[in-house]
């Protein structure tokens, strides 16, 4: 979170000099910390509408602003500049929201605190609760999208969850502990398929977020562009049998969620061989994301880079 404030020009700096990388990642390190245990000692919904505060403030003015408004540009392209300044805004408050909660995930988590965090079965989760069947759990990086792995714990389901690492090693350090609360495994991206591969075989479900691009991903459409998509879940279902099931969160107020469980995706699509099967079914992945994010656009983070550098550089031509 703390590198959609603080990165800058310096990066390729950093990147050359070890000294530099060390002392930029202390400050980065001691500001999120200060950050992080002044909203800790506030109620959660006070900590997240501060953290709203702050990066409504602050995110318009980063190095990220000028992506966000690209992203929200080619996801919606019938909206005025005067509109995507106003959605971008909306977009930044929702990521101090996420801020101010990331501190309190343990108190949303717990069992008896049910208005904080309601749950959608329309999967039938009883099955990937047991172990009869598993399921790969896919969102997107909508409203606060780390309740997702956290409705799923608390519904008994046992989940291997993926993120993404951060390169700050102390900022790692503080989401692992607040991912901890989750009451799930993580793993990290890239080194994780050996993981998820046992997970299955031993009767576990996964969870991921589908809506970033990877470095070894497939060419798949999102928003009309071709975004890399992981292949992971297509590939996963078709070759050991599980289920894809789409899951959403929707923000009901500060630190209050409604998570949704939708039926399982359909597996039944033509294509050659597996892969050009796996690309047909992310495709059909991508789509439903889009359609949650259309109705939900202020709760979408925006802020990575999802498609080619090109097609970023045409907007501004």
């Amino acid at each position: 979170m703390a590198r959609l404030i603080f990165a800058s020009a310096l990066d390729r700096q950093a990147k050359r000099y070890a000294w530099l990388r060390a002392l930029l990642f202390s400050l980065e390190g001691f500001l999120v910390h200060l950050f992080w245990w002044s909203f800790r000692a506030l109620a959660p919904q006070r900590s997240a509408r501060l953290g709203r505060f702050v990066l409504g403030v602050l995110g318009p003015r980063s190095a990220k602003a000028p992506l966000v408004k690209d992203n929200l540009r080619i996801a919606f392209p019938t909206l005025d500049d005067a509109q995507i300044d106003a959605l971008a805004k909306r977009a930044w408050w929702n990521i101090g929201l996420v801020f101010g909660e990331y501190p309190h995930l343990d108190r949303i988590a717990r069992l008896n605190d049910n208005p904080r965090l309601q749950f959608v079965d329309q999967c039938n989760i009883e099955p990937y609760r047991r172990r009869e069947r598993q399921a790969i759990f896919f969102g997107a990086h909508l409203s606060n999208w780390e309740i997702m792995a956290l409705a799923l714990a608390r519904e008994g389901v046992p989940l291997v969850a993926l993120h993404a690492p951060l390169q700050n090693p102390q900022l790692g350090k503080l989401l692992d502990r607040a991912r901890e609360q989750l009451g799930c495994r993580m793993l990290a991206r890239g080194e994780s398929m050996r993981g998820l591969v046992q997970q299955v075989r031993d009767g576990g479900s996964i969870g991921l977020l589908l809506d970033l691009a990877m470095k070894d991903g497939a060419p798949v459409p999102f928003f009309g562009q071709p975004m890399r998509t992981s292949l992971t879940p297509a590939r996963m279902a078709l070759r050991y049998g599980c289920d894809i099931v789409p899951m959403r969160t929707q923000r009901i107020a500060p630190a209050r969620f409604r998570v949704t469980a939708y039926p399982p995706v359909s597996l039944d699509v033509h294509g050659d061989d597996d892969e050009a099967r796996a690309i047909a079914i992310t495709a059909r992945l991508n789509a439903l994301m889009e359609e949650w994010i259309r109705e939900q656009p202020d709760e979408w983070m925006s802020a990575n880079r999802r498609w080619d550098k090109a097609l970023y550089r045409a907007l501004h031509r």
